[in-house]
This record gives structure tokens, sequence and C-alpha cells, in this order.
């Protein structure tokens, strides 16, 4: 693969856009991934706030749902206990209470869920570098000692 400006080989690709990057291309960032550009660099961030945002929003609706289904769960018992003692209903009974189980359980699984880290925290990303022919220029790149989108091993620097 070579670099769109300088058609020398390519040693990445900017995560954000997928253009192949020469040594001089590569912009530096203090991102962990590379990127050609400030733009993209600026894109990129923005596109993981959203994904921050998103995950935030997705755990408040498991725990507002976790919340609904503990609610409805005590209503169904309330209403087992009522059915046994007031109306000689078995099929009443027993699906009110099986409706307690089956919601208690559904909050406990949404409570569980509610409770689970967000996605950036459970994967934690380690700094890598390239080496540049001179070595005065080090770029980040991803963890895993590959740089984004191509498969390029890239050194690692202790």
């Amino acid at each position: 693969m070579r670099c769109l400006e300088h058609k020398a080989e390519a040693v990445a690709v900017c995560a954000y856009c997928g253009r192949a990057l020469c040594l001089d291309c590569v912009q530096s960032s203090n991102t962990p991934r590379m990127v050609c550009s400030s733009a993209c660099a600026e894109a990129l961030s923005r596109n993981e706030q959203a994904i921050q945002t998103i995950l935030q929003q997705g755990a408040l609706s498991a725990k507002a749902s976790a919340f609904y289904c503990y609610l409805c769960g005590g209503l169904s018992a309330a209403a087992g206990v009522v059915a046994w003692f007031m109306l000689p209903s078995p099929f009443l009974m027993l699906f009110t209470g099986g409706s307690a189980l089956v919601l208690t359980a559904s909050g406990l699984w949404y409570g569980r869920i509610a409770r689970r880290q967000p996605l950036s925290e459970l994967t934690p990303t380690r700094r890598v570098s390239v080496k540049h022919a001179d070595s005065s220029k080090v770029e980040p790149a991803t963890a895993g000692g590959r740089s984004p989108k191509a498969n390029v091993p890239v050194e690692t620097r202790p």
C-alpha cells in the first residue's frame, strides 16, 4: 500500500478515514490511534464521546428497567398473596406468583447489566510507538503492537 501524497510505502492507516500514511504523513497526537490530520483526530474524538454517551444512556435505561421489574414483581407477589386469601382460584395464584418470580429475575438481570462497566473501561489501551527513521519522532499506535486497520507491526518501547 502506498501513501496518497508522497507515493512512499505506507506504515499505517488513519483510524478515521482509512487513508494510507507514510512516515512523513503520520500526525503526532496524544490519542492511542494513528490519524492523518487534526480534523480526523477531532472527528475520532467526537465519535468516541458519542459512543460513551450511548453506553451511559444504556446503563441508565437498564437501571430504570430493573426498578420497573422489581416494582411490578412486588405488585404481582402482593396480588398472589391476596389471591391466596381472598380468591380460591389456583390459576390466579400460580399466574401472579409466576409473574412475580419472572419479573424479579428480570430485575436482577437488568440490575446486573446496569452495574457493568462501560466498554472503554473493560479494554485498557496500551501505548505503543512507531519508530521513525530519525528517532526524534515517535508516534502512538494501538494496543496489541499493530497499527490500526493495517496489519503493520509496530515496535513497542519500554
